[in-house]
């Protein structure tokens, strides 16, 4: 069986999480990730897109924890990205647990909500599609490079509710207080848990890394909360698999902002895993067990840390 390559801090990491079958992780990261992708009910009725690509030959089936979506077992071409209905917008490819952070979030119609980190645009998408083009939508990204693909994405969906800004995600908090009613915060991160898709994560992976991203991910965070509106939800969610940008990150807001409070979410037909208690002598507030978070071989997709933060009223 071959073997992606590993650094030894990422296979000390490995070892030292109590809930980490090694031999299965490394096994997950040489595999590729289902083919999946939602359809895009802002253009075409889903019922209508579907029977499309069967006529085309695709053989296709639901995924039952996130709506408007597919995994394709055959399709008119090998690579996705080259067929005629992702280049006209009627599906978008993304990865099968990057679809439940903004699940988790539920942005409804008429509500104004904010992507914090939304490039390249898979989220912003999805959002603007359950919100059915109506409210406001603010897509927000750091990277000049990255807001190209951002607004390339966004047009090819269809989006018509969508302002897309150039900004440190820490703006918001301090210039956006309390004006968003849902805040989607999926923020940048060691990248642990989609190495298959780049094994230069695995490869390159220090713990320097970490210890400075984590400082990010709680300054983007506690932007997040208090750009949003007292009784509004946010989502903290990112792609590794590290306590100390997961568990730790949420357990810090807790302790700085008295109102947060985490709810219990968790979709239907994935496997759950319980987040860690205590880690490396550091021990997480209690809360931190009603978030999701799932290994790549539980679910045959990506490994994903999902947080569903509710405000409470401003002191």
């Amino acid at each position: 069986m071959s073997r992606i390559p590993v650094s030894e801090d990422l296979l000390a990491l490995l070892q030292s999480l109590p809930d980490v079958d090694v031999d299965l992780y490394l096994d997950a990261m040489t595999r590729p990730l289902p083919e999946t992708f939602r359809v895009n009910t802002l253009k075409l009725p889903e019922e209508v897109i579907v029977s499309f690509l069967r006529e085309r030959g695709w053989e296709v089936e639901r995924i039952s924890w996130a709506r408007h979506a597919y995994r394709a077992n055959r399709a008119e071409r090998e690579e996705l990205g080259a067929t005629v209905p992702h280049l006209f917008g009627l599906i978008y490819i993304q990865g099968p647990i990057s679809m439940v952070p903004v699940e988790a979030l539920d942005p409804r119609p008429g509500e104004r909500v904010l992507d914090l980190c939304a490039a390249p645009g898979s989220k912003s998408t999805q959002i603007a599609q359950l919100m059915e083009n109506s409210g406001v939508l603010v897509a927000n990204d750091a990277s000049t490079e990255r807001i190209r693909p951002l607004i390339s994405n966004l047009q090819r969906w269809g989006v018509m509710n969508c302002v897309v800004t150039l900004k440190d995600g820490r703006y918001f908090g301090k210039r956006m207080r309390e004006s968003f009613d849902r805040v989607l915060c999926d923020v940048p991160c060691s990248s642990l848990g989609i190495v298959m898709k780049d094994w230069a994560a695995a490869k390159n992976y220090s713990h320097g890394i970490t210890e400075r991203v984590r400082v990010l991910q709680l300054s983007l965070l506690l932007s997040a909360y208090d750009a949003t509106s007292p009784g509004g939800r946010v989502v903290y969610s990112t792609c590794t698999i590290h306590p100390l940008e997961n568990e730790w990150v949420v357990s810090e807001l807790l302790s700085r902002r008295s109102g947060a409070r985490v709810l219990e979410f968790r979709p239907e037909g994935l496997k759950v895993r319980r987040p860690l208690e205590e880690w490396s002598g550091i021990r997480f507030d209690p809360e931190v067990a009603k978030c999701f978070k799932c290994y790549p071989y539980d679910n045959g997709g990506e490994g994903f840390f999902v947080a569903l933060i509710e405000k409470g009223e401003t002191r």
